[in-house]
């Protein structure tokens, strides 16, 4: 709910009591479940105790009735309505989603967003403390972890290196650092380019005895070097070698519908919504618990790293009498490539999303594949910009 909700006199859809006629809206603290039986989810009465099933929803829809709850501006009417007065959508359903998504911040906001249609309270905060981090690096030998179905590559170009950073995604998102490297050079010349190529060439070897490819990989072209970038993207697009340029501010969403051409290098250009990834990657390095967007880190990481990588903050300014959100180095000067890469191999997920793939499917298929290189394990997802 918005600022324009909150000028208004706050109309909320009332529903009776089938037990003792109490008028009050359907809530998300209203729906209740037995433990560990979330598709039987109920909505309860909060003045009798009564029980209503999702059979009786038509019911209470016909009986209920909107009902300011503020006295507002007094010139605007405001109405909210969330999905769980949905006749397409049980309380039961919603309720297992929750179940799915709760650990998670990052898609608990899209959640709260969509399907209780309320304000989400940023979950991010003004900083993380990188010691914490540190401490919590693991030792996972030199296979890959048994969890991760599908890798990604961000990349970064500096003026004198290209620094690349692979991830490893598993269910729901949990997802592993499985390198990190700083490839020293002149990015004017061909050789450097060469050395990112071998890179991203590397396959991983994999518990389920096949090694894994980087799926696709997602390169900065923002920097004093973007038409090499985008003539090492240009002929690479089949390996879903993508050129990106991200772009702050809110509303932009992490991966387009569709590139944009309209450059130097008439090349597919994807526009990164940076602050929604750097959003959902703070709120995840929150999480101690291994889970759905958990982030693991290994033992080989040094320090640097994790002062790179919680390198930024949020910052709020006011205009206009509007909160203006926008990230921000913590220190003046202070290096921030390690969270740079980690955002674009998170927005290269996506975009391998967007193109069709489904993660958890990734997932459960790694799981039963036999010791055997699977063509489906490296095959090429294509979409009409690429033809």
């Amino acid at each position: 709910m918005g600022a324009d909700h909150e000028d208004s006199d706050q109309r909320f859809f009332h529903v009776p009591c089938l037990h003792c006629g109490d008028m009050a809206p359907i809530t998300w603290a209203r729906i209740r479940w037995p433990e560990g039986r979330r598709d039987e989810a109920h909505l309860v009465c909060e003045a009798c105790g009564g029980i209503h099933h999702e059979h009786d929803k038509p019911r209470l829809l016909a009986g209920g009735e909107w009902r300011a709850t503020a006295r507002g501006d007094g010139r605007t009417a405001g109405f909210h309505l969330s999905a769980l007065y949905s006749p397409w959508e049980t309380w039961a359903e919603i309720a297992t989603e929750h179940g799915r998504i709760r650990k998670d911040p990052a898609r608990l906001q899209v959640w709260v967003n969509t399907k209780l249609g309320e304000s989400w309270e940023d979950q991010a905060g003004d900083t993380v403390p990188a010691d914490p981090l540190m401490a919590r690096r693991e030792d996972w030998g030199d296979a890959l972890p048994a969890s991760v179905a599908v890798l990604t590559a961000g990349v970064d170009v500096q003026g004198d290196r290209i620094e690349v950073q692979i991830l490893g995604w598993g269910r729901d998102e949990e997802v592993w650092v499985i390198d990190y490297r700083v490839l020293w050079g002149d990015p004017s010349g061909p050789r450097l380019w060469s050395d990112l190529d071998m890179v991203l060439q590397t396959t991983f070897p994999h518990p389920a005895g096949i090694e894994l490819p980087v799926r696709a990989a997602a390169i900065d072209t923002g920097g004093h070097h973007t038409k090499m970038a985008y003539e090492f993207c240009r002929t690479r697009l089949a390996r879903r070698i993508w050129a990106i340029k991200g772009r702050g501010g809110p509303g932009i969403p992490v991966w387009p519908r569709r590139p944009t051409r309209r450059n130097k290098g008439k090349i597919p250009l994807f526009i990164v919504g940076v602050d929604a990834v750097k959003d959902a990657v703070y709120a995840r390095l929150r999480l101690t618990e291994p889970g759905p967007g958990a982030i693991h880190f290994p033992r080989r990481l040094d320090a640097e790293y994790f002062r790179q990588l919680t390198a930024e903050r949020v910052v709020t300014r006011f205009t206009r009498g509007r909160p203006v959100r926008s990230w921000q180095p913590k220190r003046d000067g202070e290096r921030n490539e390690a969270l740079d890469t980690f955002v674009y191999a998170h927005a290269a997920l996506h975009g391998l999303i967007s193109m069709g793939l489904r993660l958890n499917e990734e997932v459960e298929g790694m799981a039963s594949v036999s010791a055997r290189q699977d063509s489906e394990t490296a095959r090429v997802i294509r979409s009409d910009w690429m033809r």
